[in-house]
């Protein structure tokens, strides 16, 4: 595993919620390894089978990647009535309101497409200059109120949190391992038509691959989000055993189970790693050069080997916590 700081990271949604999460009572609580766990982030990987659309990290809505993640850490929100833009004064208006009396009680809010198309905070504003001041992963700085008829995607959302309340860490896995299980098989209830998600999703990018349709950027932006994700995976498999098992019967079980995960999704990071710099964000290199597609083929392949295998000791896991018996593999 490459040394690097466990405070950033390219899933941008998970970023923010770490750091809104700072200015409540849980900022001792998650890190951001936690949040990428826990939230499903971290082994998330949705591809457009077309073209590995850049849109792919992004495509879900608020509420499956903001709102879930925060209810499962113990947060109530509450939305904006996201709009398009131009909209008339007054809508503008209640965005900023919206804003302020969260900044007002000490807390950002998350919002989207601020300067980029991607989630970012707004942590503080200036009525004197009608300015809001935001940071998403391209920018730190003023945004004044009129530009929000501006923004690059032509859309206003916001999320605010709300109260906060206490959670049981053994339950939050519980529920997270079953969400990532379930997204892993594709059989979460909010998947997309077009995409195709968790292990299938490397068939979607080898299907690209082979069809020569792969479109440079979004292939680089993918392989840097999913890498990036499945190093945080790493961390928190290897973090379960003291942070989340401690009580459980059957711990010493459990801390083979997630030491064996660990182990496969650091293979998977291992490929990744190899993948972008065959492919580097952000010009994206030659993913249509049949000699490139044909390396590419082959490392999308054993990185989904090693990612079914990890996600069947997730299901042991799972079903371990659950006091539940499944066949091994």
């Amino acid at each position: 595993m490459i040394e690097r700081s466990w405070e950033k990271t390219y899933t941008a949604a998970a970023q923010s919620i770490y750091a809104a999460i700072q200015y409540t009572d849980k900022k001792e609580g998650f890190s951001l390894v936690d949040i990428m766990g826990l939230s499903s982030h971290a082994f998330r990987i949705n591809i457009h089978p077309g073209d590995v659309s850049p849109a792919g990290p992004t495509m879900f809505s608020p509420t499956e990647l903001l709102e879930k993640g925060l209810g499962l850490l113990g947060f109530s929100c509450e939305q904006l009535h996201g709009f398009q833009t131009p909209a008339p004064p007054e809508k503008l208006e209640e965005a900023v309101r919206f804003a302020q009396e969260s900044i007002d009680r000490g807390i950002p809010v998350i919002g989207w497409s601020l300067f980029i198309p991607e989630f970012g905070i707004i942590y503080g504003y200036d009525d004197e200059k009608q300015e809001l001041y935001c940071k998403d992963p391209s920018h730190d700085g003023p945004l004044p109120y009129s530009k929000l008829n501006e923004l690059p995607l032509n859309f206003v959302f916001m999320l605010r949190l709300r109260n906060s309340f206490p959670v049981d860490p053994a339950q939050v896995l519980n529920t997270a391992l079953g969400n990532i299980i379930q997204f892993a098989r594709e059989e979460a209830p909010t998947l997309s038509k077009e995409y195709r998600h968790g292990i299938s999703g490397y068939d979607a990018w080898i299907q690209a691959f082979q069809n020569c349709s792969v479109n440079p950027f979004g292939n680089a932006y993918n392989a840097e989000v999913v890498g990036d994700a499945r190093e945080f995976a790493v961390q928190f498999l290897k973090s379960l055993p003291d942070k989340y098992m401690a009580d459980s019967d059957s711990k010493e079980e459990l801390i083979k189970l997630s030491g064996q995960a660990a182990h496969y999704y650091e293979k998977v990071a291992g490929i990744f790693r190899e993948f972008q710099n065959l492919f580097p964000h952000p010009h994206g290199g030659e993913p249509n050069d049949p000699k490139q597609a044909e390396e590419a083929i082959r490392l999308l392949e054993l990185a989904k080997q090693y990612e079914v295998s990890g996600i069947a000791v997730l299901e042991q896991i799972h079903a371990k916590l659950n006091r539940k018996e499944i066949p091994t593999t």
